[in-house]
């Protein structure tokens, strides 16, 4: 009987890693064919979706955007910038959105919404309208329609609205925009829930079932802010109390204003339960909130309005770096020192004086921090150190502008001397600097170019799948 018990408990042990593993062979990687045109490989290396597009971009959940160019398109007189041939494929490589639109997926290598959980923005290049005024200058006299196509629920909206609020939360509803103002759509599908009414610059994404929102004076201007929930009913607020700008639920807390424009928070049913008495009020994370005393100190508090530490000196709007429960200070001209949320010290760490700009970031998950620092007219050098302040690894790389720096899947994307490879996070070469270009690894490969070829390798660098290229 207990070897049964026992065989039974490795087995249930064993589910979460077939699951993942099923999860990793799942990915699919744009590759190039020797037709020139492009589809989706496995980590194997294996066609999964036959090469059949002009361009093919990364696999969002189950859908990705590709492009297939118009029969007459000419590379060296067209611009594809002007062209509606984008569309959506699922995991067969079928349209689920045919190939007559542009997209939009974010901005600054992020997604809009998230990778997997986000929308793709979509509208039509080609419904632009352009004009002249009198004196002949060029001028824009209409714009397009915009939609969204919903990652999760593959619903796409249609070209409905002026504009589409892309950097959604993860609420069913998303705000959209018409000239009466910003409302709310289903994401799921693509109906309109909430009629648009309120201010539509920086529009409020719902957060835990409500959103911060504002009527319009006939000038567009925001007359003070309140709450509603996803049925569009308002919460009422304390006399002399209105929801501040921009602001987000969170962990049960939401920020208020009083008339002195002091800050506080509210619970989701508008009651305030941390009276307005910061000069700046931060979202809670893991049961802490940072803020600005009215003395101009920052500090933490818990989520019935404690204070757990304080003291910590920043003249910055938004405050000190704050990031997995430890934030840094700078405490002299080149002098920086990391602290817990409780107010215990960590490691302070020093540059040298002669540098013209450097700074230290708050850790990661591995208990690294980057720190960068620059000589007069010279670029950022990136390095590490630990939250002992033993320096792992020297200021030495360059790294990728977009480029995630969190050591994704144990390795991080670096450059020296105009190559680009990978180090670990002991701060040692694991991938040699070879490689003429290169992205993060992602679902166990990283796309990289050297010399007159490019395609994917493994974590021990061994190449997946490569072609090629036409440079």
């Amino acid at each position: 009987m207990k070897k049964a018990v026992a065989f039974f408990v490795f087995m249930l042990c064993l589910l979460p890693l077939c699951a993942a593993g099923a999860e990793e062979n799942a990915a699919l990687f744009p590759e190039k064919g020797e037709n020139g045109k492009m589809g989706y490989i496995n980590r194997a290396g294996e066609w999964v979706i036959a090469p059949q597009f002009d361009s093919a971009g990364d696999f969002r959940g189950n859908y990705a955007s590709v492009a297939i160019y118009p029969a007459d398109y000419a590379p060296e007189t067209d611009d594809l910038w002007d062209m509606d041939c984008d569309g959506i494929i699922d995991r067969n490589g079928d349209f689920v959105l045919p190939p007559t639109y542009s997209l939009a997926a974010g901005q600054s290598g992020s997604y809009f919404g998230g990778k997997d959980t986000g929308i793709w923005l979509v509208y039509r290049r080609g419904d632009y309208v352009w004009g002249e005024d009198e004196e002949g200058e060029e001028i824009l006299l209409q714009c397009p329609l915009y939609g969204f196509f919903d990652i999760p629920s593959g619903c796409f909206s249609g070209l409905k609205w002026g504009n589409v609020w892309h950097w959604c939360s993860d609420s069913r509803l998303i705000p959209v925009m018409d000239e009466a103002g910003a409302g709310y759509a289903d994401r799921s599908t693509g109906e309109l829930v909430i009629p648009c009414r309120y201010f539509a610059t920086d529009p409020g994404n719902f957060h835990e079932g409500v959103a911060s929102v504002a009527y319009m004076d006939e000038d567009w201007n925001p007359l003070d802010f309140f709450l509603i929930d996803e049925t569009g009913a308002e919460i009422p607020l304390p006399e002399g109390i209105h929801a501040q700008y921009a602001s987000y639920a969170s962990e049960g807390r939401i920020t208020v204003e009083n008339e002195e424009e002091l800050q506080g928070y509210a619970d989701l049913r508008g009651n305030v339960v941390i009276p307005p008495q910061f000069l700046r009020a931060s979202e809670f994370e893991d049961g802490l909130a940072l803020v600005r005393f009215r003395e101009g100190d920052w500090g933490f508090i818990d989520r019935e309005g404690n204070t757990v530490s304080r003291g910590y000196q920043d003249d910055g709007y938004w405050g000190p770096d704050y990031k997995n429960g430890a934030l840094v200070v700078q405490t002299a001209p080149h002098a920086f020192s990391v602290y817990a949320v409780t107010g215990e010290e960590l490691f302070s760490f020093a540059f040298p004086e002669n540098l013209e700009r450097f700074d230290l970031r708050p850790p990661m998950e591995n208990g690294l921090c980057w720190f960068y620092e620059s000589e007069k007219g010279e670029g950022f050098r990136w390095g590490l150190v630990n939250l002992r302040g033993e320096i792992v690894s020297e200021a030495q790389w360059l790294l990728g502008d977009f480029e995630p720096m969190d050591f994704p899947e144990g390795l991080q994307l670096v450059m020296r001397d105009r190559k680009w490879g990978y180090i670990d996070e002991t701060g040692q070469v694991a991938l040699p600097l070879i490689y003429d270009w290169a992205y993060s690894f992602e679902n166990g490969l990283a796309w990289v170019k050297i010399g007159g070829r490019c395609g994917y390798i493994d974590h021990e660098g061994r190449e997946v799948f490569f072609w090629d290229t036409e440079e």
